[in-house]
């Protein structure tokens, strides 16, 4: 309970709808990008925003957070200036998702040292690439899928017009002419519609074979990190067997934080099973 005996509010919320508040425009006035946690300068923006929120809570407060705000007009349109939509729950869902991320792969930064570091931020800007790819690649796919529904729409409603002209020729030569002039309208549409879905045809193929090659370079980068946690695991085995002659040695420890730092980049792949797997047939020891 606060001081008035009204409800405390849970998880920082106050704190955080007054920051995003003020980081909605730059110093200029000008919108500020947050709505693609991707982006390195966003990131780093919700991380400051989010400062003193525990990670379990980062869903609920940050989508309270945005809620808030946008309970009157003029915040709903600052928000959508910003890049964020309100009605869209998953989007801060999505931007908390990577403040977790973020947080972790700063806190196996500091853990492992300044070459582990740029080891991570290696990883994740090629990781961004990836799903920047990936990302794009579906969105011109849906788009393209949209427009063509709405050509086959307009076809369709063309169609039922030039039907019921042909049932008005029986009547008069003035409704045959209408319905004739009809047809040939209809028929232009007709073709510019069809030369327009075989255009949007090519361009999805294109973009399909340029997923698959994306999906595979997101399986290449998978396969070379988990090579590369093999040999973590096998210099790990090495370091330990050096603390019978040097029991205070702390390169065991080293070489467990680098293994562990791989580990973490491939369960970011959705590769944890895999990395189980190879340290179960590889590690003598527990991490």
């Amino acid at each position: 309970m606060t001081a008035d005996g009204g409800p405390r509010e849970p998880g920082g919320i106050a704190a955080v709808v007054q920051a995003l508040d003020a980081a909605l425009e730059d110093e200029a006035g000008e919108p500020r990008p947050l709505g693609d946690p991707r982006a390195k300068d966003t990131i780093r923006h919700w991380d400051r925003l989010a400062e003193g929120v525990d990670d379990d809570a980062l869903d609920s407060v940050l989508g309270e957070a945005v809620s808030r705000l946008a309970a009157d007009p003029p915040g709903r349109a600052r928000l959508l200036a910003a890049g964020l939509i309100p009605e869209i729950r998953v989007q801060t869902a999505l931007i908390a998702g990577y403040v977790r991320l973020f947080r972790r792969m700063r806190q196996i930064a500091r853990d492992g040292g300044l070459d582990d570091a740029a080891l991570m931020a290696e990883t994740r800007a090629d990781l961004r690439r990836l799903n920047t790819r990936l990302a794009d690649a579906l969105t011109v796919i849906h788009q393209q899928r949209r427009e063509r529904l709405a050509l086959e729409a307009i076809l369709e409603r063309r169609e039922r017009r030039l039907a019921r002209a042909n049932v008005a020729t029986a009547n008069a030569r003035d409704d045959l002419r209408a319905a004739q002039a009809a047809l040939a309208e209809v028929e232009s549409e007709r073709d510019l519609a069809r030369r327009a879905a075989a255009d949007l045809t090519a361009e999805r193929d294109d973009l399909r074979r340029d997923l698959t090659r994306a999906r595979a370079g997101v399986e290449d980068l998978k396969a070379r990190y988990l090579e590369k946690f093999a040999l973590s695991l096998h210099d790990l085995n090495r370091a330990r067997e050096t603390l019978y002659n040097d029991p205070g040695s702390t390169l065991p420890a080293n070489k467990a934080s680098v293994a562990q730092g791989y580990y973490m980049i491939l369960e970011d792949m959705d590769a944890a099973a895999e990395a189980q797997k190879l340290m179960a047939s590889i590690l003598k020891e527990g991490m």
